[in-house]
């Protein structure tokens, strides 16, 4: 667990963010509360410290004032402040201090939630190292907005007003979101070199991801100009390395707005997929790039997996090795970001292909992917998952009677209208009750928890697989209420839908 210290001579502001959120679900405990900047150095000389969250204005010392402090003590934690006044002169300070965010009061609970689960991807990536570590770049809180900007979790005016600290602004006619993955990244000095000399040589704006990547916006007048700027950075690094080591460079599609980074994101996401197809060195910048042998190869491949699986096969299990083969066939090196995003596509294919009726394996497998952090992990976990739906599949097909058999399969076929164990009892001619008694002996779940269960799949399913909004997405897989369906998502997967989508 990570610890966190809460300072805010406010009481009732100190419990309210203590139980905003579970934090233990998240890696984080709340390890000690200060009502003063001086009572929270005291307990800092003497105990270790993740996470300083602070408000800007207390007595005597000041939040800011306590951060540079604590940061002489503890270079290592991640610092917040809590603002009730939006002051940009206050915040302006706290860049320096390479604060994480500002959230102002009352704190938002989504705000909060995606600020510490960015704090945790970066604790996590953070060799474990004692003693005195380089001073943290003073452009945290620019890549944590433009992150979340490019992400769909902030809107441009949010966007705008914090970026304003840094005097950016975004006036060029096109633009087109990049994403340079290399074999150095962990390497502090090396990354901060790059970031600089592409800021520095080709105008752009670069920030940090906690996938260890490094996100390049290029902006230009036409984007027949885009196309070569990022085609001269990736002439310029294969010339003059710098340390950066193998790399890909994978640039999304030219938008006219920043209301369209989200999709140019995106797309350069999906196309970084492609480093498993092509030498290293290289920019990646639309899906020509596999021709439609590996194509029909891979196709085949899955398949086969998910035939092995339907018949119980316990040697399909050695399949995985040659899965994960393709990982360095054409490279030493692929980032660990589409390592896992290969994994995934792999796991939601059997997933969806086979549509068990116990979802928890996906959704365990899934989390554990989350904070995987090599490709021995992401095989043990893809071996496993694998392992627990050939049992399941023999249990479940020698357990069941024939009309809950076809309760299921109408389920499935019709999750998106309005079900109810009265409208199956009148399908399949049999009582509700007894038709809900049988369901849950059966399957284990009561009749509506199950058809919760499968239409949240079904959107976690449309989050990977559309750009749709998460609202609609939520009335295509039976919620009308779209609100109703953003809280069951997040009190049954752990996340926003908005969060899930980046999984």
């Amino acid at each position: 667990m990570y610890k966190v210290l809460l300072a805010d001579d406010e009481s009732l502001i100190k419990i309210g963010l203590m139980a905003l959120i579970d934090w233990e679900d998240h890696g984080f405990e709340i390890a000690f509360t200060a009502e003063s900047g001086e009572e929270a150095i005291a307990y800092l000389k003497n105990h270790q410290i993740d996470l300083l969250i602070t408000d800007i204005l207390m007595g005597e010392m000041s939040g800011l004032e306590l951060i540079q402090e604590a940061k002489e003590l503890q270079p290592h934690l991640k610092s917040i402040v809590l603002t009730g006044y939006q002051e940009f002169g206050f915040i302006k300070q706290g860049l320096l201090l390479g604060i994480e965010n500002y959230l102002v009061k009352p704190v938002d609970e989504e705000e909060l939630l995606t600020t510490i689960q960015s704090v945790g991807r970066k604790l996590n990536a953070e060799p474990n190292v004692k003693g005195p570590k380089l001073l943290q770049e003073t452009t945290t809180l620019m890549d944590n907005t433009l992150l979340r900007f490019i992400n769909g979790e902030i809107d441009k005016k949010d966007c705008l007003d914090r970026l304003s600290l840094y005097n950016i602004q975004f006036n060029q006619s096109y633009y087109t979101i990049s994403i340079l993955n290399f074999e150095h990244f962990s390497k502090n000095e090396i990354k901060r070199n790059i970031r600089s000399y592409i800021e520095e040589n080709f105008s752009t704006i670069c920030l940090f991801s906690p996938n260890q990547e490094l996100i390049i916006i290029f902006g230009g007048m036409t984007e027949e100009e885009i196309i070569k700027k990022n085609q001269s950075l990736v002439n310029q690094l294969c010339e003059d390395h710098k340390g950066i080591g193998l790399f890909y460079l994978s640039m999304g599609k030219s938008v006219k707005t920043i209301d369209e980074f989200e999709d140019s994101y995106s797309l350069a996401r999906e196309y970084s997929i492609y480093q498993l197809y092509s030498e290293p060195n290289v920019l990646i910048f639309n899906n020509h790039m596999v021709g439609q042998k590996e194509l029909k190869s891979q196709r085949e491949f899955k398949e086969n997996i998910v035939k092995g699986l339907l018949h119980a096969n316990e040697d399909t299990l050695e399949i995985i090795e040659l899965f994960f083969n393709n990982f360095t066939r054409k490279s030493k090196f692929i980032s660990p970001e589409v390592a896992k995003k290969y994994t995934f596509d792999l796991i939601s294919y059997i997933h969806y292909s086979i549509k068990p009726d116990d979802l928890s394996h996906y959704t365990a497998a899934v989390e554990k992917m989350v904070y995987s952090s090599n490709i021995q992990e992401l095989k043990g976990i893809l071996r496993e998952y694998c392992h627990e739906l050939i049992l399941s599949i023999n249990h479940q097909v020698n357990n069941r009677s024939p009309i809950v058999q076809n309760v299921l399969q109408f389920i499935h076929s019709h999750y998106d209208q309005g079900l109810s164990l009265k409208t199956l009892g009148q399908q399949f001619h049999v009582n509700a009750i007894y038709l809900g008694q049988l369901f849950q002996k059966e399957i284990g779940v009561v009749f509506s928890e199950y058809l919760n269960r499968y239409r949240l799949e079904k959107a976690k399913e449309l989050l990977k697989t559309t750009q749709d909004r998460a609202g609609e997405i939520g009335k295509k897989v039976g919620y009308s209420d779209t609100t109703y369906f953003y809280k069951q998502f997040k009190k049954n997967v752990g996340t926003t839908p908005s969060e899930w989508r980046k999984i």
